[in-house]
């Protein structure tokens, strides 16, 4: 496995920790800052500052394909071309025909409600649907996985696959994606109690590995625990790159310190002990720590490269306004960024698909609202 590198936000730009591997176990680490300009590089050459080119700027054009929806979540791609949507709320919906359905259950209170959704890889056989979405038990919130039969129009037979995940008004996580190995992954937060995190008797805080029909793989890190990795804070992102089977999470840090991590099965990822990695051996130091912004990272997506466009992971960001673009290496190490859609208020949710990206917008969720009265969904198309 390839060394991690991380990379942290500073103000004259990006700074880089690399590795280099010479040989087994051994590691040459070596410190860039790259300035935002070559005369400021020149200025400070005898302080390790260096100059990097700029990424090539993203032609793309945007086309808004709905609107009128309520805190939007996920966007889930259709075998048939349809787009389908949960709400927060607890409406899920197919673009252009309305909601198929409202989960009852569901317990819309401040971040929680109706969160993640994903398909089973063999969808078209079995239209199973999988949901991720906050409930209440006497006065206790938590959160729950459950697979439905989707038979184009409707949902039904619900099947509850994982519950009493702990919830509170903040930090639910939510976010569920199938792998290249066919298991359901899973992103919980601390519930606002971030010792969980550390807890492994404890689903908060953590990032979840099930079976599609809720039983847990024989090969996770933790026997008989549906725990992949843990030490997390409020993860709402993680892209699969399936060809080289690499998993990448965004999260919530404690006022900046966002991350982006590259997930390892059995790994600590160290909150609430670290927040953007310490150097401290024993936590999983992140790709990406943002320290001079808040991004409040949620949904992301993995763009494989092709033609001009290397990898690239897409992130949406809340406060931060933005999807952030990040050019990867071919190990999946982070090279340069570039904010996009930056007009567009706060961003949950961005997904990839056949060639475009899907955005959707959340200036109805609570937090800073730009004052607009229909959260969207954006068609994103990239221009040669």
């Amino acid at each position: 496995m390839f060394k991690k590198a991380l990379v942290i936000l500073v103000i004259l730009g990006l700074a880089l920790t690399a590795a280099w591997q010479l040989g087994a176990g051994e590691y040459l680490l070596a410190r860039f800052v790259f300035a935002p300009d070559r005369e400021i590089a020149e200025e400070k050459a005898g302080e390790g500052i260096y100059f990097a080119e700029e990424i090539e700027p993203l032609r793309y054009e945007v086309t808004i394909v709905a609107q009128d929806l309520e805190i939007p979540w996920e966007i889930v791609p259709l075998p048939d071309g349809r787009l389908l949507v949960t709400e927060r709320p607890g409406r899920v919906t197919i673009l252009g025909q309305g909601s198929i359905a409202t989960l009852h259950d569901v317990r819309h209170i401040g971040e929680g409600g109706l969160m993640g959704a994903e398909l089973d890889p063999a969808f078209e056989e079995n239209g199973f649907l999988y949901l991720y979405y906050s409930y209440q038990e006497d006065s206790k919130v938590f959160n729950r996985v459950s697979r439905f039969v989707f038979d184009g129009d409707t949902l039904r037979d619900e099947k509850i696959l994982l519950e009493k995940i702990p919830g509170d008004r903040f930090h639910n996580g939510g976010r569920i994606r199938f792998g290249p190995d066919g298991a359901l992954y899973i992103t919980t937060g601390d519930a606002s109690k971030p010792d969980l995190a550390q807890d492994l008797d404890s689903l908060a805080g953590k990032i979840l590995r099930l079976n599609p029909d809720g039983t847990i793989p024989q090969d996770n890190p933790f026997p008989d625990s549906p725990v992949y990795s843990y030490g997390h804070r409020n993860p709402q992102g993680i892209a699969w790159d399936q060809e080289k089977e690499r998993l990448y999470s965004s999260e919530h840090g404690p006022v900046r310190q966002d991350k982006v991590n590259l997930i390892l099965p059995g790994k600590n990822y160290g909150w609430p002990l670290v927040e953007c990695g310490e150097g401290e051996t024993e936590f999983e130091d992140p790709l990406i720590c943002y320290t001079e912004f808040t991004l409040a990272p949620s949904g992301m997506d993995f763009y494989p490269g092709e033609g001009d466009y290397q990898d690239q992971l897409f992130i949406a960001g809340l406060r931060g306004n933005m999807v952030m673009r990040i050019s990867l290496d071919e190990e999946g190490i982070p090279l340069e960024e570039e904010p996009i859609l930056t007009d567009w208020g706060r961003l949950r949710t961005v997904r990839y698909q056949q060639g475009v990206f899907y955005v959707a917008t959340n200036d109805r969720d609570g937090r800073e609202s730009s004052g607009e009265t229909s959260d969207l969904i954006l068609k994103v198309e990239f221009k040669d």
